[in-house]
């Protein structure tokens, strides 16, 4: 019986680990299309099968199995599943906290530069194994393609790391949440008053509830 917890267990595990992965072949956030709801800018609202394409941040959705890429200037909000995505710059990022003032967003991409490195993918160094990548992140970018046959392509592509990429979104103002970014929106006298608010103001900048709290100098 303690055998067969434990087989049970390590194959749970197994899925779970399969469905946190992002390849090539399959470059979504999700591991399949899920039902979600668009919001356009017009006021209308619309229900597809959607995912969130880690190349470029991109909403991707199903048409009668093809899919197909969502305009961005269309979009104001983005529903699937328990998670809201905000149209910001072009690219649709995941809210992960927000006040009256504003929201933190993060943008959630594939490491794809460092699989165009001639040195390999993550220690591989063959130049075969380089052109197999580039040739599979060309096919796994393109839409307007069968669903079905990506996804029965889905484990032929290499593993892909995901970056994170923090924003902070006030009215009339989108900036990367880092120190640097923020100063460079700033006036001298605003860098000083920044400079001044940090020291009373302990930012842990990989926590989002901790970075909301810069929409209150932003909206100074």
């Amino acid at each position: 019986m303690k055998k067969f917890l434990l087989a049970v267990l390590c194959f749970a595990a197994a899925l779970t680990l399969r469905a946190q992965e992002y390849s090539t072949s399959w470059p979504y956030l999700y591991p399949e299309f899920k039902e979600g709801t668009v919001y356009l800018t017009d006021g209308s609202k619309l229900v597809f099968n959607l995912n969130v394409h880690i190349l470029h941040g991109r909403l991707h959705y199903l048409d009668k199995g093809v899919i197909k890429e969502a305009v961005p200037d269309n979009l104001l909000l983005v529903k699937i599943g328990e998670d809201e995505y905000m149209n910001v710059n072009g690219s649709v990022m995941k809210v992960v906290a927000k006040n009256d003032k504003g929201f933190v967003a993060v943008l959630q991409l594939g490491d794809f530069d460092r699989l165009r490195d001639t040195g390999g993918a993550y220690g591989s160094s063959t130049t075969s194994s380089a052109t197999r990548r580039l040739t599979s992140i060309d096919v796994a970018g393109k839409v307007n393609q069968n669903h079905m046959e990506l996804w029965e392509s889905r484990h032929n592509g290499e593993t892909v790391d995901l970056k994170e990429s923090y924003y902070i979104v006030t009215p009339g103002k989108t900036v990367e949440a880092t120190q640097k970014a923020i100063r460079e929106t700033l006036d001298d006298a605003g860098k000083d008053a920044f400079k001044k608010w940090l020291k009373e103001n302990k930012i842990k900048w990989k926590n989002p509830e901790s970075l909301l709290t810069l929409t209150d100098f932003l909206n100074q």
